[in-house]
């Protein structure tokens, strides 16, 4: 059978085109994927049938038990490995072209594009999806998705354990009207999530025309407080050292994960929460996750907020604003925030 990103990939550009043809099915397909990656008719037809055999047995669910769990950590380092060796193999051109940024280097991708904390999370239960998407590199993605992400779950299983990969062949907007929304990306998502209707109310049912809320769609991406002002991120040292290392080059930190939040002191206790919780996670498979950092998208916030984050996090604060200051002088507001989430960035 077909991997399962390409499966899924069909499936979905069929349910937006019903009756297209294998011939504009296959063209449709080329079309959204890196060059090196070819897709005959024949294999298209061959997901079609697949797809239409009304015969194939139903997915049997099975239970997360220990044996589930004590692959956690061999299923993450390997979709780890393969996200960082594709991206690294990318080269300088396509970087710079997916980026917009004309100078940047060969491995900046490897170290600001990343998806595989948010993976891991979604794996531990602790996210109900990870929103794999990029604007300006939609073909460089998907590659990255049927040959890193979809023989992760095709190696472990994880559709019979309750996990989906899908494609967004249908408009899903937000609020922002500048916003491309989501149209062309995928989602990774635990189907036994209390969220998980709000995953598909958001992402997989096709609702023309509707714009979703920034806090609707940060809530189906599972992240705390998601409205507001604040750009919170983690850093991945141990991702940073093991990528210098293997460039020989000194490299920006590795963005482990980053998303938007409401702003203020008042809510600094649930993040430092949620904080604890993902450096947990990280230390269950041999990561340093450093501490919680945020920002105001307005720069003239930043000493509140420093004092805030003192407060808190005396060690790390300074250094958190000096990294996500530098976006904040870019343009904020939430539209940017939702480019962040998009995996658009113009660091």
């Amino acid at each position: 059978m077909a991997n399962i990103a390409l499966r899924e990939m069909i499936r979905a550009l069929r349910s937006e085109n019903p009756g297209i043809g294998f011939k504009k099915l296959t063209a449709q397909v080329k079309a959204v994927l890196p060059e090196d990656m070819e897709v005959q008719k024949k294999t298209v037809r061959e997901v079609c049938q697949y797809l239409d055999d009304e015969n194939q047995p139903a997915t049997q669910i099975r239970a997360r038990d220990d044996s589930f769990h004590s692959h956690i950590k061999e299923a993450f380092e390997m979709f780890r490995d393969a996200e960082r060796a594709y991206l690294l193999a990318l080269g300088e051109n396509t970087v710079r072209s997916i980026t917009k940024n004309p100078d940047a280097p060969g491995w900046f991708a490897a170290s600001q594009l990343r998806h595989y904390f948010e993976i891991l999370l979604t794996l531990k239960g602790m996210k109900p999806c990870t929103l794999v998407t990029m604007n300006n590199g939609e073909e460089v993605m998907n590659g990255m998705v049927l040959q890193c992400l979809a023989p992760m779950m095709e190696r472990f299983d994880l559709e019979s354990y309750g996990f989906t990969l899908r494609y967004l062949a249908h408009d899903v907007l937000t609020e922002q009207p500048l916003h491309p929304g989501f149209k062309g990306g995928w989602i990774f998502a635990n189907k036994q999530s209390e969220k998980w209707s709000k995953v598909e109310d958001i992402f997989l049912l096709p609702h023309p025309g509707r714009r979703n809320r920034e806090n609707a769609v940060g809530s189906a991406l599972g992240y705390p407080l998601p409205d507001g002002g604040m750009t919170v991120l983690l850093i991945d040292d141990t991702e940073t050292s093991q990528l210098e290392q293997i460039t020989g080059e000194d490299v920006d930190e590795v963005i482990g994960m980053e998303f938007f939040c409401v702003g203020g002191g008042g809510h600094m206790k649930l993040l430092h929460q949620y904080y604890a919780q993902c450096e947990q996670a990280a230390k269950d498979v041999g990561r340093f996750v450093r501490h919680l950092g945020a920002a105001h998208v307005e720069l003239e916030t930043d000493v509140l907020v420093r004092d805030v984050l003192d407060a808190i996090f005396p060690k790390s604060a300074s250094h958190f604003l000096d990294v996500t200051g530098a976006r904040a002088g870019s343009g904020g507001g939430p539209a940017s925030h939702m480019a962040a989430l998009s995996g658009t960035v113009e660091r």
